[in-house]
């Protein structure tokens, strides 16, 4: 990025539940825990199966926060990126290539680029994706 202020993807627009905010800055700091409590005080969340927020964008790197209700899933057709799953709260089931396993609060699972998968929720969970693209497939 060369110092670039504001990434590629500069600031989100807002909503009238969240406010803007960067996308990428040189140092970004979250507490998880209440982006959590945040998504599921959230319409998306209390009406259907999950609340997801981005939060931190760049054009070969993606941060992605999820709170999921039981049976929701993340699929992830394409296989792009090298992930890792990181279950901050519950369980869920990742499933890549035929191999299922159980992923439970605490625990961290890395998926390697070109590899589709499936992640379903075993229960009320939070998840924390971080995707990140081979700079050819990125674009940059």
């Amino acid at each position: 990025m060369g110092g670039m202020q504001g990434g590629t993807y500069g600031t989100t627009s807002g909503t009238e539940v969240r406010e803007a905010r960067p996308m990428i800055e040189p140092l970004m700091h979250f507490s998880i825990a209440e982006e959590i409590a945040a998504l599921r005080a959230e319409e998306g969340y209390r009406e259907r199966d999950r609340s997801s927020r981005t939060l931190a964008k760049e054009t070969d790197f993606r941060v992605l926060l999820s709170a999921l209700r039981a049976g929701a899933a993340l699929d992830e057709q394409d296989g792009d990126a090298r992930a890792s799953v990181q279950v901050i709260e519950g369980s869920a089931t990742l499933g890549v290539d035929g191999d299922e396993t159980v992923l439970e609060a605490g625990e961290l699972a890395i998926v390697d680029a070109g590899q589709p998968w499936l992640l379903e929720a075993r229960s009320e969970c939070a998840v924390l994706l971080t995707l990140a693209w081979p700079r050819e497939k990125a674009g940059v």
